[in-house]
């Protein structure tokens, strides 16, 4: 788990700019609260990782098990409160469900099982990736 607190901040970063580009880009367009949030979870998680002087696995599992509870919260928010996406409702609901899980695991490992916790971050990041693929493909349309 060396260089992944490293990794994940500049996939953050990378992440947070691109969304500011889309919304700049898009600024003509309805405002997606969402999108706004996300940027500030990748945002604040990336900078984080990249500006604390004593980071070590210990601190990076905390700030992302912060980052994909946070994005749950978003998930599920989606789920309950987007009336544009009744059908699938479900599937926001258990996206949400599994990451703030997947958060609070996290958040609750000892220096004990530390070195397994890069497997739950990976399979987190793969479910992460693989929900919203799927979504964008569903949907053909912006994620949230």
């Amino acid at each position: 788990m060396t260089g992944f607190p490293v990794l994940f901040a500049v996939a953050l970063a990378i992440s947070a700019g691109l969304t500011v580009i889309y919304i700049f880009l898009n600024f003509d367009k309805q405002l997606n609260e969402k999108l706004i949030m996300e940027l500030i979870a990748d945002g604040f998680s990336g900078m984080v990782l990249f500006t604390y002087p004593f980071s070590d696995e210990r601190f990076f599992l905390i700030v992302f098990a912060f980052w994909i509870a946070w994005s749950g919260t978003l998930w599920l928010t989606s789920g309950f409160f987007n009336l544009a996406n009744k059908n699938m409702m479900w599937f926001y609901i258990l996206a949400g469900i599994v990451f703030i899980v997947l958060g609070f695991v996290l958040m609750n490992y000892t220096q004990e099982m530390i070195n397994s916790a890069i497997y739950v971050v990976g399979f987190s990041l793969i479910l992460y990736g693989a929900f919203g693929l799927y979504l964008k493909l569903v949907k053909k349309t912006d994620i949230y």
